[in-house]
C-alpha cells in the first residue's frame, strides 16, 4: 500500500477543487488521493502481469497453464481456482479451454466481450427477458442453433443463427398472446 506524501496531497487537492470535486475533510482528501494512488499501482501491475504474460506466449505459441487466484473465465465468467489457460485468445478455464480444443466453439468467442459475434444462451435470456429455459427450448426445437460446452455455457454463433432477433421476438409474441 502506497501512501501519498503531503506535498502530492495538496496537488491533488488542488486539481480536484479545478474539477469541481469537493471532500469534506481532509482526511478525505487523503483518503482519497490514497486510494487514486493505489489503484493505479493496481492497474500497473496488471499490466505489466499481462505483458509477461504475452511475451511468455512467443516462446509457448500455443498457450501456457498458469495458477488462477480466482481470476475467472472469459467465455463463462466462472471464478476458477486451480489452473487457467492463457493463449492468443485470452484467459479460458480448463473446462472451456477443452471445447475450445476440441473445436466445439472458435477462439474468437473469448475475445468477443461484446457479444458481436455470439452470444450465450445465459446473456440471450438477460438481454431478451425471457427465461434462460424458454432460450433452451427454442434452441432443442431447432429454432437456434447453439454450441454447447459440456458443463459449461450454451454458445450461439450470431452467424450460425442470422434471424436470431426474429426467433426471440416471435417467442415474445407468443408468450403475449
Amino acid at each position: 500500500m502506497i501512501n501519498v506524501s503531503d506535498k502530492y496531497i495538496a496537488e491533488f487537492k488542488r486539481l480536484c477543487e479545478k474539477e469541481g470535486i469537493k471532500y469534506e475533510t481532509e482526511a478525505e482528501y487523503h483518503k482519497a488521493a490514497n486510494n487514486l494512488v493505489n489503484f493505479v499501482d493496481l492497474l500497473v501491475q496488471m499490466d505489466m502481469e499481462h505483458r509477461s504474460w504475452d511475451k511468455r506466449l512467443e516462446t509457448e505459441p500455443k498457450g501456457f497453464a498458469l495458477p488462477s487466484e480466482g481470476r475467472s473465465c472469459s467465455l463463462c465468467h466462472t471464478m476458477v481456482f486451480g489452473e487457467v489457460w492463457y493463449d492468443k485468445w485470452g484467459m479460458k478455464c480448463m473446462n472451456c479451454h477443452e471445447a475450445f480444443k476440441k473445436k466445439i466453439i472458435p477462439g474468437y468467442v473469448f475475445k468477443d466481450r461484446d457479444n458481436e459475434k455470439h452470444i450465450t444462451d445465459s446473456r440471450l435470456a438477460d438481454i431478451s427477458g425471457l427465461h434462460v429455459q424458454t432460450i433452451r427450448k427454442l434452441i432443442r426445437r431447432g429454432e437456434i442453433k447453439a454450441r454447447i460446452v459440456p458443463g459449461g455455457p450454451w454458445v450461439i454463433l450470431r452467424k450460425e443463427n442470422p434471424d436470431i432477433s426474429g426467433v426471440i421476438q416471435a417467442e415474445k409474441d407468443l408468450r403475449k398472446s
